[in-house]
């Protein structure tokens, strides 16, 4: 930590100031909770110090972020935003603000230009949440780590075990890569404008050994277990266009085709990926 830290300016403050409006089109909702910024900045922080924060608004987080010595990657896609952070923090050494879409951010040149791994972080905007998940699972490589504040179904997903409701294909194909846990919830009452939903805040680890490879088959088989859900596994994977490799291969992997595809683990996907790999 770098010297006694203050709270960031409060959003409402700074949308008087540079007579803005919160943009629905933007998904803006900006954290108005200092104690709550802390804990992500704190949470961030634990992880690693060469960040790439998305969606920084108007500079809560990225404040917070600086204040305890962090190298900042702000990535924003609203030029108004855009403006606010520049004028708001001018000629800091540590902080680079980039205008763009924080779900097309590429990590491993970010990481390479820097020599270190990266810790994402950020309030995703709602609509580029999965977008933005895929770049992180798909980056694995490079990352130390992330922590990203997500509507509460999303991390509800992102937690779920086998048969049930919530478990699906984002459940398999970030679980693989990633142990995640929760850092603390978020009523509406938080953010300004308040949502309709709650939010939560995860913690994404990388595995030291990821529990699958994501091939083309283990992201074939995921999304075609997922796809129509009541399904069995045999009908799921005939959906691939080979009724009788879909037998073989579940015989070949050890498992029941009468099964459905939400409750098989994380191992058994992976299981009868390779197996439906080694039959083609």
């Amino acid at each position: 930590m770098t010297g006694a830290q203050s709270s960031p300016p409060d959003a409402r403050d700074l949308l008087r100031k540079y007579d803005l409006l919160p943009k629905r089109s933007f998904s803006q909702n900006f954290l108005i909770q200092p104690g709550a910024t802390a804990q992500i900045a704190d949470a961030t922080m634990a992880l690693g110090q060469q960040i790439v924060e998305l969606g920084a608004g108007l500079g809560a987080l990225t404040h917070a972020l600086l204040q305890r010595g962090a190298e900042v990657l702000a990535v924003e896609l609203d030029r108004d935003m855009v403006r606010v952070l520049r004028e708001e923090f001018p000629e800091q050494d540590r902080l680079e603000i980039r205008h763009g879409d924080a779900a097309e951010v590429d990590f491993t040149a970010h990481s390479e230009a820097c020599g270190s791994k990266l810790v994402v972080t950020g309030n995703l905007p709602y609509q580029a949440t999965g977008a933005i998940l895929r770049q992180v699972v798909a980056h694995r490589a490079v990352l130390s780590g992330a922590v990203l504040m997500v509507q509460r179904e999303v991390r509800d997903r992102l937690v779920a075990e086998p048969a049930t409701k919530q478990y699906g294909a984002l459940t398999v194909f970030t679980r693989a890569g990633f142990e995640v846990a929760t850092v603390c919830r978020l009523r509406p009452g938080s953010f300004y404008p308040a949502p309709k939903v709650e939010s939560a805040v995860v913690r994404l680890l990388p595995r030291p050994v990821s529990l699958a490879e994501e091939t083309a088959s283990f992201q074939a088989v995921v999304r075609a277990a997922f796809q129509m859900r009541r399904k069995t596994l045999r009908n799921a994977l005939r959906g691939l266009g080979d009724a009788d490799r879909a037998d073989r291969v579940l015989s070949a992997a050890g498992i029941d085709p009468g099964r459905r595809g939400e409750t098989l683990s994380i191992e058994e996907f992976a299981r009868l990926a390779e197996c439906w790999e080694a039959a083609g």
